[in-house]
């Protein structure tokens, strides 16, 4: 018998007042008592019966155990209607999603229905309570031009760049379920190649003395004025234009990489204080680095909004899990310069970031990285976490085009090129340190700040001036094309 209405709104007045005393990041949005009578036919305490059973167990704490499907063959252009059968035996934090992965015949994921269906817009995994059966239902349409025999339907949960790992049942190696193959009726002999991976990004990063460089986040000497920013950041699943705007720019010397980011944000968002701390359920900026592109050995740093830092390193792809090797300290400094007030009301404008990373830091790990040469290349990839009043968003460099950050195939390039002419400062600047040894955050009153980034823009530009006069000249072509695409 499927749980009446009285005590589906009982367990839901619980969950809502846990998230109000709790002081989550993500703002939870009250559900209607029509959403919460529409719901209540998919949450059970009893068990349910799939006409396709499975036994797919994620950490043992939440169970694949089958799907229904309202056809057994899945014509292009038809909508099916799969509803996927979720037992709970541990209840998990808040954050956590369901996604969908459907794919063709090559094993190239062409769907992503990550947010499709009404269990999963109001009643997410990180709402599901221990003892629950959950009955997911999600109507989805192959595409018309869909060539292969069968669709491949993966199915797993994540938050944020995580996904939880699969103790038993089939799987990519990725923590993704092989939930289900679907007939298409199209015929072997008919399967045409999948299209090529769309290209990814590129950008020059120019030589630099590491002299020239002072850490304080304004991004204002010669060297990061003339170099070349990235294509603007895109929607991470679509590769279209992102909601807001970001770039990064790259510049490296002898003992560093530098990487500096301006980032568009009016609502600036980050509790987050400590070393290590979960940076990603909130505002941050996030690189990926797999120095020689073969998808081992890859490293992930990030930065928030209080110049708090992250960093951590993967043997393969989120191998190991759930956050690969967190005790590797990559040496990171970092400095930040936020347009705005942190965790207030008022409208913000963004921030930016400066950051530097030792070399030696990407000597641990199988096989070690060494500095590159003019010449050489990396696989990087950069992308933009932020929060909202309920929700997050993101925006990346590259875009991996599904539900995970973790795609080192879609990482962009990273083209070491030859030293630039870019001097040391006229002045040495020394950022004040905090009580961590890094640069602290300003947090000056937006309108003093604008003043102040002016004065120290045009201070930049001065400098840059004196060292190439053809940049001055009105009209005079731009010394870098925009990045290019490979």
């Amino acid at each position: 018998m499927r749980r009446t209405f009285n005590l589906w709104g009982s367990a839901l007045l619980a969950l809502m007042t846990t998230l109000a005393t709790t002081g989550c990041v993500e703002r939870s949005r009250e559900l209607t008592r029509t959403e919460r009578e529409q719901l209540s036919q998919y949450v059970s305490e009893t068990a349910t019966t799939p006409q396709h059973e499975l036994d797919i167990s994620f950490e043992d704490k939440v169970f694949l155990v089958g799907y229904d499907l309202s056809s057994e063959t899945w014509t292009p252009g038809q909508e099916m209607t799969i509803t996927w059968h979720w037992r709970v035996e541990r209840a998990l934090e808040d954050g956590w999603n369901l996604f969908t992965h459907v794919a063709d015949a090559n094993d190239s994921s062409r769907l992503n229905e990550d947010g499709t269906g009404l269990v999963r817009e109001l009643y997410p995994p990180g709402r599901w309570k221990a003892g629950e059966h959950i009955r997911d239902p999600q109507p989805i349409t192959l595409p018309a031009d869909w060539s292969a025999p069968q669709a491949v339907v993966y199915l797993g949960l994540w938050n944020g760049p995580h996904r939880l790992r699969i103790t038993r049942g089939a799987n990519d190696g990725d923590n993704r379920a092989r939930a289900a193959s679907i007939p298409t009726g199209v015929s072997a002999a008919n399967t045409n190649r999948a299209p090529s991976a769309p290209q990814v990004p590129s950008v020059v990063a120019n030589a630099v003395a590491d002299s020239a460089i002072t850490l304080d986040g304004n991004l204002d000497e010669p060297a990061w004025v003339s170099a070349t920013a990235t294509s603007p950041f895109v929607n991470t699943m679509s590769g279209g234009a992102a909601e807001f705007r970001a770039t990064a720019k790259v510049l490296f010397g002898d003992e560093h990489l530098y990487v500096g980011f301006v980032v568009d944000d009016d609502f600036l968002k980050s509790e987050f204080t400590d070393r290590d701390d979960h940076l990603w359920e909130a505002d941050c900026v996030e690189i990926m680095v797999d120095p020689d592109g073969d998808g081992r050995n890859y490293f992930e740093l990030q930065v928030n909004p209080r110049n708090a830092a992250f960093d951590t390193r993967y043997d393969s792809r989120r191998t190991p899990g759930p956050i690969g090797h967190d005790d590797w300290d990559s040496g990171i400094r970092s400095a930040v310069q936020v347009r705005g007030t942190i965790d207030d009301d008022e409208e913000d404008q963004g921030y930016t970031v400066e950051i530097a990373i030792p070399w030696t830091g990407f000597a641990q790990g199988t096989p070690p990285a060494t500095k590159p040469s003019a010449g050489d290349h990396w696989r990087v990839n950069f992308y933009v976490m932020d929060s909202r009043e309920e929700g997050q968003r993101a925006a990346g460099w590259s875009a991996p085009r599904v539900g995970d950050f973790h795609v080192p195939a879609r990482f962009g390039r990273v083209n070491f090129g030859t030293p630039t002419a870019a001097a040391a400062p006229t002045a040495a600047r020394v950022a004040a340190p905090s009580p961590t040894g890094m640069p602290a955050t300003a947090m000056l009153a937006p309108a003093v700040q604008r003043a102040v980034q002016a004065v120290r823009a045009r201070e930049g530009q001065l400098r840059q001036n004196a060292l190439d006069p053809d940049r001055a000249a009105p009209g005079a072509p731009l010394r870098h094309a925009p990045a290019a695409m490979e």
